[in-house]
Protein backbone atom coordinates (compact mmCIF):
# COMPACT_ATOMS: atom_id res chain seq x y z
CA UNK A 1 0.00 0.00 0.00
CA UNK A 2 1.41 3.37 -1.05
CA UNK A 3 1.30 6.31 1.35
CA UNK A 4 1.29 10.06 0.87
CA UNK A 5 -1.20 9.87 -1.99
CA UNK A 6 -3.87 12.01 -0.36
CA UNK A 7 -3.43 15.78 -0.63
CA UNK A 8 -5.64 18.60 0.58
CA UNK A 9 -7.83 18.68 -2.53
CA UNK A 10 -7.25 15.42 -4.38
CA UNK A 11 -5.36 12.15 -4.65
CA UNK A 12 -2.03 12.71 -6.41
CA UNK A 13 1.46 11.25 -6.61
CA UNK A 14 4.17 10.07 -8.99
CA UNK A 15 2.93 7.61 -11.60
CA UNK A 16 5.09 4.81 -10.16
CA UNK A 17 3.03 4.91 -6.97
CA UNK A 18 -0.15 3.96 -8.85
CA UNK A 19 0.65 0.27 -9.21
CA UNK A 20 -2.11 -2.32 -9.67
CA UNK A 21 -2.49 -3.00 -5.95
CA UNK A 22 -2.71 0.67 -5.04
CA UNK A 23 -5.12 1.51 -7.86
CA UNK A 24 -7.40 -1.37 -6.90
CA UNK A 25 -7.42 -0.28 -3.25
CA UNK A 26 -8.19 3.33 -4.20
CA UNK A 27 -11.08 2.32 -6.45
CA UNK A 28 -12.59 0.13 -3.72
CA UNK A 29 -12.25 2.96 -1.18
CA UNK A 30 -13.98 5.39 -3.57
CA UNK A 31 -16.79 2.93 -4.37
CA UNK A 32 -17.35 2.20 -0.67
CA UNK A 33 -17.44 5.93 0.14
CA UNK A 34 -19.86 6.74 -2.69
CA UNK A 35 -22.27 3.96 -1.76
CA UNK A 36 -22.15 4.10 2.04
CA UNK A 37 -21.46 7.77 2.80
CA UNK A 38 -22.54 9.74 -0.26
CA UNK A 39 -25.53 7.39 -0.74
CA UNK A 40 -25.32 7.17 -4.51
CA UNK A 41 -25.14 4.14 -6.76
CA UNK A 42 -24.08 6.10 -9.85
CA UNK A 43 -20.85 7.82 -10.78
CA UNK A 44 -19.50 9.89 -13.70
CA UNK A 45 -15.96 9.00 -14.77
CA UNK A 46 -13.52 10.88 -16.99
CA UNK A 47 -9.78 11.08 -17.62
CA UNK A 48 -7.28 13.45 -19.16
CA UNK A 49 -4.48 12.57 -21.57
CA UNK A 50 -1.78 11.65 -19.04
CA UNK A 51 0.12 8.42 -19.48
CA UNK A 52 -1.43 5.86 -17.14
CA UNK A 53 -4.96 7.28 -16.93
CA UNK A 54 -6.26 4.51 -19.17
CA UNK A 55 -5.23 1.76 -16.73
CA UNK A 56 -6.74 3.59 -13.76
CA UNK A 57 -9.99 4.16 -15.67
CA UNK A 58 -10.23 0.49 -16.64
CA UNK A 59 -9.74 -0.63 -13.04
CA UNK A 60 -12.29 1.93 -11.82
CA UNK A 61 -14.90 0.71 -14.31
CA UNK A 62 -14.40 -2.89 -13.20
CA UNK A 63 -14.65 -2.11 -9.48
CA UNK A 64 -17.58 0.32 -9.78
CA UNK A 65 -19.64 -2.00 -11.99
CA UNK A 66 -18.92 -5.00 -9.74
CA UNK A 67 -20.10 -2.88 -6.79
CA UNK A 68 -23.49 -2.47 -8.46
CA UNK A 69 -22.98 1.11 -9.62
CA UNK A 70 -24.15 2.73 -12.85
CA UNK A 71 -21.02 4.20 -14.42
CA UNK A 72 -21.36 7.07 -16.91
CA UNK A 73 -18.00 7.24 -18.66
CA UNK A 74 -16.39 9.33 -21.37
CA UNK A 75 -13.81 6.84 -22.64
CA UNK A 76 -11.60 9.25 -24.58
CA UNK A 77 -9.45 11.88 -22.90
CA UNK A 78 -11.35 15.08 -22.02
CA UNK A 79 -10.79 18.23 -20.01
CA UNK A 80 -11.97 18.57 -16.42
CA UNK A 81 -14.51 21.23 -17.43
CA UNK A 82 -16.28 18.79 -19.77
CA UNK A 83 -16.22 16.26 -16.94
CA UNK A 84 -17.89 18.81 -14.64
CA UNK A 85 -20.50 19.45 -17.34
CA UNK A 86 -21.18 15.70 -17.50
CA UNK A 87 -21.68 15.72 -13.71
CA UNK A 88 -24.01 18.74 -13.90
CA UNK A 89 -26.26 16.86 -16.29
CA UNK A 90 -26.38 13.89 -13.86
CA UNK A 91 -26.66 15.74 -10.54
CA UNK A 92 -27.58 12.67 -8.47
CA UNK A 93 -24.28 10.98 -9.35
CA UNK A 94 -20.86 11.21 -7.82
CA UNK A 95 -17.83 11.77 -10.01
CA UNK A 96 -14.22 10.69 -10.56
CA UNK A 97 -11.85 12.60 -12.85
CA UNK A 98 -8.49 10.93 -13.38
CA UNK A 99 -6.02 13.80 -13.74
CA UNK A 100 -3.07 15.51 -12.11
CA UNK A 101 -3.97 18.92 -13.53
CA UNK A 102 -0.92 21.16 -14.13
CA UNK A 103 1.60 18.84 -12.46
CA UNK A 104 4.52 17.25 -14.37
CA UNK A 105 3.78 14.39 -16.73
CA UNK A 106 5.28 11.93 -14.25
CA UNK A 107 2.28 12.46 -11.95
CA UNK A 108 -1.16 10.86 -11.83
CA UNK A 109 -4.15 11.73 -9.70
CA UNK A 110 -7.86 11.66 -9.00
CA UNK A 111 -10.42 14.41 -8.33
CA UNK A 112 -13.69 13.45 -6.67
CA UNK A 113 -17.09 15.14 -6.58
CA UNK A 114 -20.30 14.28 -4.77
CA UNK A 115 -23.82 14.74 -6.20
CA UNK A 116 -24.70 18.32 -7.15
CA UNK A 117 -21.04 18.59 -8.29
CA UNK A 118 -20.01 19.20 -4.68
CA UNK A 119 -16.25 19.12 -4.19
CA UNK A 120 -14.71 16.33 -2.16
CA UNK A 121 -11.50 17.27 -0.39
CA UNK A 122 -10.10 16.93 3.10
CA UNK A 123 -12.81 18.14 5.49
CA UNK A 124 -14.95 19.00 2.48
CA UNK A 125 -17.78 16.85 1.18
CA UNK A 126 -20.16 14.33 2.75
CA UNK A 127 -19.04 12.56 5.96
CA UNK A 128 -15.53 14.01 6.09
CA UNK A 129 -14.81 13.96 2.38
CA UNK A 130 -11.37 12.85 1.28
CA UNK A 131 -10.29 12.00 4.81
CA UNK A 132 -12.96 9.30 4.92
CA UNK A 133 -11.84 7.93 1.56
CA UNK A 134 -8.29 7.81 2.92
CA UNK A 135 -9.51 5.95 6.02
CA UNK A 136 -11.15 3.29 3.85
CA UNK A 137 -7.99 3.06 1.73
CA UNK A 138 -5.78 2.63 4.79
CA UNK A 139 -8.12 -0.05 6.16
CA UNK A 140 -8.04 -1.84 2.77
CA UNK A 141 -11.83 -2.05 2.68
CA UNK A 142 -13.33 -3.98 -0.22
CA UNK A 143 -16.69 -2.95 -1.60
CA UNK A 144 -19.18 -5.81 -1.70
CA UNK A 145 -20.06 -7.35 -5.04
CA UNK A 146 -23.60 -6.49 -6.11
CA UNK A 147 -25.69 -7.21 -9.15
CA UNK A 148 -27.09 -4.49 -11.36
CA UNK A 149 -23.92 -2.58 -12.16
CA UNK A 150 -23.74 -1.20 -15.67
CA UNK A 151 -21.46 0.95 -17.83
CA UNK A 152 -22.98 3.75 -19.92
CA UNK A 153 -20.51 5.23 -22.45
CA UNK A 154 -20.95 8.96 -23.09
CA UNK A 155 -20.12 11.26 -26.00
CA UNK A 156 -20.86 14.77 -24.79
CA UNK A 157 -18.42 16.97 -26.70
CA UNK A 158 -21.01 18.53 -29.02
CA UNK A 159 -23.45 19.09 -26.14
CA UNK A 160 -20.71 20.68 -24.01
CA UNK A 161 -19.71 23.04 -26.82
CA UNK A 162 -23.34 23.96 -27.56
CA UNK A 163 -24.03 24.61 -23.86
CA UNK A 164 -20.95 26.82 -23.46
CA UNK A 165 -21.65 28.90 -26.57
CA UNK A 166 -25.31 29.43 -25.66
CA UNK A 167 -24.53 30.35 -22.06
CA UNK A 168 -21.88 32.86 -23.18
CA UNK A 169 -24.33 34.17 -25.79
CA UNK A 170 -21.75 33.77 -28.53
CA UNK A 171 -23.54 32.38 -31.61
CA UNK A 172 -21.87 30.68 -34.54
CA UNK A 173 -19.77 33.07 -36.68
CA UNK A 174 -20.27 35.93 -34.18
CA UNK A 175 -16.49 36.26 -33.66
CA UNK A 176 -15.75 36.02 -37.38
CA UNK A 177 -12.22 37.02 -38.31
CA UNK A 178 -11.05 37.75 -34.74
CA UNK A 179 -7.40 36.66 -34.44
CA UNK A 180 -6.90 34.31 -31.49
CA UNK A 181 -3.94 32.19 -30.42
CA UNK A 182 -4.36 29.22 -28.09
CA UNK A 183 -1.63 27.08 -26.56
CA UNK A 184 -2.95 23.81 -25.13
CA UNK A 185 0.44 22.52 -23.94
CA UNK A 186 -0.61 19.11 -25.34
CA UNK A 187 -3.41 18.86 -22.78
CA UNK A 188 -6.81 17.27 -23.18
CA UNK A 189 -9.17 20.20 -23.78
CA UNK A 190 -7.81 21.36 -27.13
CA UNK A 191 -10.49 19.70 -29.22
CA UNK A 192 -13.36 21.31 -27.30
CA UNK A 193 -11.85 24.82 -27.34
CA UNK A 194 -10.65 24.76 -30.95
CA UNK A 195 -13.91 23.33 -32.30
CA UNK A 196 -15.95 25.93 -30.44
CA UNK A 197 -13.76 28.79 -31.60
CA UNK A 198 -14.00 27.57 -35.19
CA UNK A 199 -17.80 27.49 -34.85
CA UNK A 200 -17.63 31.10 -33.69
CA UNK A 201 -15.56 32.06 -36.75
CA UNK A 202 -12.30 33.15 -35.12
CA UNK A 203 -9.07 33.25 -37.09
CA UNK A 204 -7.47 30.70 -34.80
CA UNK A 205 -3.89 29.54 -34.35
CA UNK A 206 -3.69 26.45 -32.15
CA UNK A 207 -0.31 25.53 -30.70
CA UNK A 208 0.45 22.11 -29.18
CA UNK A 209 -3.08 20.98 -29.96
CA UNK A 210 -2.47 17.22 -30.17
CA UNK A 211 -2.93 15.58 -26.74
CA UNK A 212 0.31 14.03 -25.53
CA UNK A 213 0.52 12.71 -21.98
CA UNK A 214 4.31 13.01 -22.00
CA UNK A 215 3.90 16.81 -22.25
CA UNK A 216 6.96 17.48 -24.46
CA UNK A 217 6.72 21.27 -23.86
CA UNK A 218 7.33 20.76 -20.15
CA UNK A 219 4.97 20.83 -17.20
CA UNK A 220 1.45 21.58 -18.52
CA UNK A 221 1.25 24.73 -16.41
CA UNK A 222 0.37 28.09 -18.04
CA UNK A 223 2.26 29.83 -15.24
CA UNK A 224 5.53 28.13 -16.14
CA UNK A 225 7.87 30.35 -18.17
CA UNK A 226 9.68 27.32 -19.56
CA UNK A 227 6.52 25.61 -20.76
CA UNK A 228 5.19 28.79 -22.39
CA UNK A 229 8.47 29.87 -24.01
CA UNK A 230 7.33 28.77 -27.48
CA UNK A 231 4.03 30.62 -27.40
CA UNK A 232 5.72 33.77 -26.11
CA UNK A 233 8.21 33.61 -28.96
CA UNK A 234 5.34 33.02 -31.40
CA UNK A 235 3.64 36.18 -30.13
CA UNK A 236 6.86 38.15 -30.64
CA UNK A 237 7.03 36.90 -34.23
CA UNK A 238 3.26 37.13 -34.86
CA UNK A 239 1.81 39.86 -32.60
CA UNK A 240 -1.74 38.96 -31.57
CA UNK A 241 -3.82 40.71 -28.93
CA UNK A 242 -5.65 37.68 -27.55
CA UNK A 243 -3.78 34.51 -26.57
CA UNK A 244 -5.03 31.88 -24.14
CA UNK A 245 -2.88 29.21 -22.48
CA UNK A 246 -4.43 26.18 -20.75
CA UNK A 247 -3.10 23.56 -18.37
CA UNK A 248 -3.04 19.78 -18.78
CA UNK A 249 -6.68 19.14 -17.91
CA UNK A 250 -7.93 22.48 -19.19
CA UNK A 251 -9.35 24.00 -16.00
CA UNK A 252 -6.81 26.86 -15.97
CA UNK A 253 -7.04 29.66 -18.52
CA UNK A 254 -4.30 32.28 -18.63
CA UNK A 255 -4.68 35.31 -20.92
CA UNK A 256 -1.61 36.77 -22.61
CA UNK A 257 -2.85 40.15 -23.79
CA UNK A 258 -0.52 41.60 -26.39
CA UNK A 259 2.16 39.12 -25.37
CA UNK A 260 2.03 39.63 -21.59
CA UNK A 261 -0.12 38.12 -18.89
CA UNK A 262 -3.21 40.02 -17.90
CA UNK A 263 -3.73 38.85 -14.33
CA UNK A 264 -6.79 36.58 -13.90
CA UNK A 265 -8.31 38.99 -11.37
CA UNK A 266 -8.09 41.80 -13.94
CA UNK A 267 -9.66 39.49 -16.53
CA UNK A 268 -12.55 38.78 -14.17
CA UNK A 269 -12.92 42.53 -13.65
CA UNK A 270 -13.53 42.91 -17.38
CA UNK A 271 -16.53 40.55 -17.40
CA UNK A 272 -18.31 41.27 -14.09
CA UNK A 273 -20.82 43.53 -15.87
CA UNK A 274 -21.66 40.84 -18.41
CA UNK A 275 -22.02 38.15 -15.75
CA UNK A 276 -24.29 40.36 -13.66
CA UNK A 277 -26.53 41.06 -16.65
CA UNK A 278 -26.64 37.39 -17.69
CA UNK A 279 -27.46 35.82 -14.34
CA UNK A 280 -30.02 38.03 -12.59
CA UNK A 281 -32.88 35.76 -13.68
CA UNK A 282 -31.33 32.64 -12.15
CA UNK A 283 -31.32 34.43 -8.80
CA UNK A 284 -34.92 35.63 -9.32
CA UNK A 285 -33.91 39.31 -9.19
CA UNK A 286 -34.66 42.18 -11.60
CA UNK A 287 -31.56 43.19 -13.52
CA UNK A 288 -31.55 46.72 -12.10
CA UNK A 289 -31.46 45.48 -8.48
CA UNK A 290 -29.17 42.47 -8.88
CA UNK A 291 -25.77 43.20 -7.36
CA UNK A 292 -24.03 39.85 -6.80
CA UNK A 293 -20.87 39.12 -4.84
CA UNK A 294 -17.64 38.40 -6.69
CA UNK A 295 -14.91 36.54 -4.82
CA UNK A 296 -11.30 37.46 -5.62
CA UNK A 297 -8.06 35.70 -4.80
CA UNK A 298 -6.43 37.03 -1.63
CA UNK A 299 -3.45 38.02 -3.82
CA UNK A 300 -5.66 40.25 -6.00
CA UNK A 301 -4.39 43.74 -6.72
CA UNK A 302 -5.87 46.36 -4.35
CA UNK A 303 -6.03 48.70 -7.36
CA UNK A 304 -8.28 46.25 -9.19
CA UNK A 305 -10.51 45.62 -6.18
CA UNK A 306 -11.03 49.32 -5.56
CA UNK A 307 -11.80 49.92 -9.23
CA UNK A 308 -14.53 47.26 -9.01
CA UNK A 309 -15.97 48.88 -5.89
CA UNK A 310 -16.00 52.27 -7.55
CA UNK A 311 -18.00 50.68 -10.38
CA UNK A 312 -20.59 49.58 -7.82
CA UNK A 313 -19.55 45.92 -7.57
CA UNK A 314 -19.58 43.88 -4.38
CA UNK A 315 -16.27 42.08 -3.83
CA UNK A 316 -14.68 39.98 -1.12
CA UNK A 317 -11.41 38.12 -0.74
CA UNK A 318 -11.47 34.33 -0.63
CA UNK A 319 -8.87 31.78 0.40
CA UNK A 320 -7.17 29.67 -2.24
CA UNK A 321 -8.31 26.15 -3.09
CA UNK A 322 -10.90 25.00 -5.61
CA UNK A 323 -12.89 22.93 -3.12
CA UNK A 324 -13.15 25.78 -0.61
CA UNK A 325 -14.14 28.32 -3.27
CA UNK A 326 -16.78 26.05 -4.78
CA UNK A 327 -18.19 25.38 -1.33
CA UNK A 328 -18.28 29.14 -0.63
CA UNK A 329 -20.34 29.65 -3.80
CA UNK A 330 -22.52 26.60 -3.12
CA UNK A 331 -23.34 27.66 0.42
CA UNK A 332 -24.03 31.31 -0.43
CA UNK A 333 -26.44 31.16 -3.35
CA UNK A 334 -28.98 32.93 -1.15
CA UNK A 335 -26.46 35.72 -0.61
CA UNK A 336 -26.01 36.05 -4.38
CA UNK A 337 -22.41 34.83 -4.53
CA UNK A 338 -22.00 34.54 -8.30
CA UNK A 339 -18.40 34.01 -9.40
CA UNK A 340 -14.83 33.70 -8.17
CA UNK A 341 -11.29 33.79 -9.53
CA UNK A 342 -7.85 32.63 -8.43
CA UNK A 343 -4.54 34.07 -9.60
CA UNK A 344 -3.61 30.51 -10.60
CA UNK A 345 -6.02 31.11 -13.53
CA UNK A 346 -8.99 29.16 -12.17
CA UNK A 347 -12.39 30.77 -12.81
CA UNK A 348 -15.58 29.70 -11.01
CA UNK A 349 -19.27 30.37 -11.57
CA UNK A 350 -22.76 29.32 -10.52
CA UNK A 351 -23.49 27.39 -13.72
CA UNK A 352 -27.15 26.59 -14.54
CA UNK A 353 -28.02 23.08 -15.55
CA UNK A 354 -30.47 24.38 -18.17
CA UNK A 355 -29.83 27.65 -19.99
CA UNK A 356 -32.68 30.16 -19.93
CA UNK A 357 -34.68 28.25 -17.31
CA UNK A 358 -34.70 30.65 -14.34
CA UNK A 359 -35.71 27.77 -12.04
CA UNK A 360 -32.77 25.65 -13.14
CA UNK A 361 -30.49 24.38 -10.36
CA UNK A 362 -27.12 26.11 -10.16
CA UNK A 363 -23.82 24.32 -9.68
CA UNK A 364 -20.59 25.93 -8.49
CA UNK A 365 -18.15 24.70 -11.10
CA UNK A 366 -15.57 25.55 -13.78
CA UNK A 367 -15.76 25.92 -17.56
CA UNK A 368 -12.80 27.55 -19.30
CA UNK A 369 -14.53 27.27 -22.68
CA UNK A 370 -17.35 29.49 -21.42
CA UNK A 371 -14.91 32.00 -19.94
CA UNK A 372 -12.78 32.01 -23.10
CA UNK A 373 -15.84 32.88 -25.18
CA UNK A 374 -17.05 35.52 -22.73
CA UNK A 375 -13.64 37.24 -22.65
CA UNK A 376 -13.43 37.24 -26.44
CA UNK A 377 -16.92 38.73 -26.68
CA UNK A 378 -15.93 41.46 -24.23
CA UNK A 379 -12.79 42.22 -26.26
CA UNK A 380 -14.72 42.33 -29.53
CA UNK A 381 -17.24 44.72 -27.97
CA UNK A 382 -14.69 47.17 -26.51
CA UNK A 383 -10.96 46.40 -26.83
CA UNK A 384 -10.09 49.70 -25.15
CA UNK A 385 -11.17 48.27 -21.80
CA UNK A 386 -8.41 45.67 -22.09
CA UNK A 387 -5.87 48.44 -22.64
CA UNK A 388 -7.25 50.23 -19.59
CA UNK A 389 -6.95 47.05 -17.52
CA UNK A 390 -3.35 46.63 -18.64
CA UNK A 391 -2.57 50.25 -17.69
CA UNK A 392 -4.13 49.72 -14.26
CA UNK A 393 -2.20 46.50 -13.76
CA UNK A 394 1.06 48.15 -14.83
CA UNK A 395 0.47 51.06 -12.45
CA UNK A 396 1.58 48.78 -9.61
CA UNK A 397 4.67 46.63 -9.03
CA UNK A 398 4.47 42.87 -8.55
CA UNK A 399 6.85 40.08 -7.62
CA UNK A 400 4.93 37.04 -8.82
CA UNK A 401 4.44 34.10 -6.51
CA UNK A 402 7.52 32.07 -5.59
CA UNK A 403 7.99 29.22 -3.14
CA UNK A 404 10.50 27.32 -1.02
CA UNK A 405 10.45 23.73 0.21
CA UNK A 406 11.11 23.68 3.97
CA UNK A 407 10.55 20.18 5.32
CA UNK A 408 11.09 20.93 9.01
CA UNK A 409 7.88 22.32 10.51
CA UNK A 410 9.72 24.25 13.20
CA UNK A 411 11.93 25.89 10.61
CA UNK A 412 8.89 26.81 8.49
CA UNK A 413 7.14 28.40 11.46
CA UNK A 414 10.28 30.30 12.47
CA UNK A 415 10.70 31.71 8.97
CA UNK A 416 7.09 32.82 8.65
CA UNK A 417 7.21 34.51 12.05
CA UNK A 418 10.49 36.24 11.18
CA UNK A 419 9.02 37.59 7.93
CA UNK A 420 5.89 38.77 9.74
CA UNK A 421 7.98 40.57 12.37
CA UNK A 422 10.17 42.36 9.82
CA UNK A 423 7.31 43.42 7.57
CA UNK A 424 5.13 44.54 10.47
CA UNK A 425 8.08 46.59 11.72
CA UNK A 426 7.67 48.52 8.45
CA UNK A 427 4.18 49.45 9.58
CA UNK A 428 2.18 46.64 7.99
CA UNK A 429 -0.99 45.21 9.52
CA UNK A 430 -1.54 41.45 9.66
CA UNK A 431 -4.79 40.22 8.07
CA UNK A 432 -5.99 36.60 8.25
CA UNK A 433 -9.77 36.95 7.65
CA UNK A 434 -11.93 38.63 5.01
CA UNK A 435 -14.63 41.21 5.69
CA UNK A 436 -17.14 38.40 6.21
CA UNK A 437 -15.01 37.05 9.06
CA UNK A 438 -13.94 33.96 7.10
CA UNK A 439 -10.45 32.53 7.53
CA UNK A 440 -8.22 33.22 4.52
CA UNK A 441 -5.96 30.27 5.42
CA UNK A 442 -3.03 32.59 4.68
CA UNK A 443 -1.49 35.79 5.97
CA UNK A 444 -1.65 39.18 4.29
CA UNK A 445 0.76 41.83 5.56
CA UNK A 446 -0.71 45.13 4.33
CA UNK A 447 0.68 48.64 4.58
CA UNK A 448 -1.32 51.83 3.98
CA UNK A 449 -4.25 49.90 2.48
CA UNK A 450 -7.93 50.22 3.46
CA UNK A 451 -9.06 47.88 6.22
CA UNK A 452 -11.83 46.54 4.01
CA UNK A 453 -12.90 46.89 0.40
CA UNK A 454 -16.13 48.82 0.84
CA UNK A 455 -17.73 51.97 -0.54
CA UNK A 456 -15.57 54.97 0.18
CA UNK A 457 -12.29 53.04 0.35
CA UNK A 458 -9.40 54.77 -1.39
CA UNK A 459 -5.88 53.84 -2.38
CA UNK A 460 -3.11 55.97 -0.89
CA UNK A 461 0.55 55.73 -1.83
CA UNK A 462 2.94 54.30 -0.98
CA UNK A 463 1.43 50.91 -0.16
CA UNK A 464 2.40 47.25 -0.24
CA UNK A 465 0.92 43.83 0.37
CA UNK A 466 2.78 40.61 1.23
CA UNK A 467 1.08 37.24 0.80
CA UNK A 468 2.39 34.28 2.80
CA UNK A 469 1.05 30.77 3.33
CA UNK A 470 1.96 27.10 3.53
CA UNK A 471 0.67 25.28 0.47
CA UNK A 472 -2.33 23.02 1.00
CA UNK A 473 -1.60 20.93 -2.08
CA UNK A 474 2.21 20.54 -1.89
CA UNK A 475 3.86 19.18 1.23
CA UNK A 476 6.17 21.57 3.15
CA UNK A 477 5.96 24.29 0.49
CA UNK A 478 5.78 27.92 1.61
CA UNK A 479 4.50 30.49 -0.91
CA UNK A 480 4.95 34.26 -1.10
CA UNK A 481 3.94 37.12 -3.37
CA UNK A 482 4.50 40.87 -3.10
CA UNK A 483 2.43 43.71 -4.55
CA UNK A 484 3.40 47.36 -4.12
CA UNK A 485 2.56 50.83 -5.34
CA UNK A 486 6.02 51.12 -6.92
CA UNK A 487 9.22 49.15 -7.39
CA UNK A 488 11.19 51.09 -4.78
CA UNK A 489 9.00 50.08 -1.86
CA UNK A 490 8.52 46.61 -3.33
CA UNK A 491 12.28 46.03 -3.41
CA UNK A 492 12.55 47.28 0.18
CA UNK A 493 10.00 44.64 1.21
CA UNK A 494 11.97 41.95 -0.62
CA UNK A 495 15.16 43.03 1.14
CA UNK A 496 13.52 42.64 4.55
CA UNK A 497 12.15 39.22 3.58
CA UNK A 498 15.61 38.15 2.38
CA UNK A 499 17.09 39.12 5.75
CA UNK A 500 14.54 36.92 7.49
CA UNK A 501 15.32 34.01 5.17
CA UNK A 502 19.05 34.27 5.85
CA UNK A 503 18.37 33.87 9.56
CA UNK A 504 17.27 30.24 9.10
CA UNK A 505 19.88 29.14 6.55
Amino acid sequence: MKRNLFKAYDIRSKRDNFDDETTLALCHAIAYYMIHDVKTYSIVVGRDTRVGTEAIMQKALEVFQASGMTVYVQLNAIGSCQFYYNCMQRPKSGGLMITASHNPGSYLGMKLVAPEVQSIAKNCGPKGGLQTVQKYYDEELLCNTRKGGTIVPLNTLDAFIDYSMKLARVPAKSLKGLPVVCDFLHGSNGEAISRALNHCGVDGTYLHLVPDGAFPCGDPNPGSEGSTAEVRQYLLDHPTDMCFVYDGDGDRMDLLYRGRQLSPCFVMGLITDELTEMFHGYFEKPEESFNPMFLFDIKASPALLLSQIHQGKKVSLVQNGHSYIKDALLNNKGNHFLAAVEESAHYYLQFPQSIGDWMSPLFASENTLFFTLLVLKAYQKDPRRFDEARILQDSTWRQREWSAMIKEEGKRNTLQKAIEDRIMAMGAIKVTTNKLGENLNATLLRYNLPKSYDDGATLRTPWFQVFQRVSQSEDALVRWEVLASDEKIGQKVLEEMAKAMKMIE
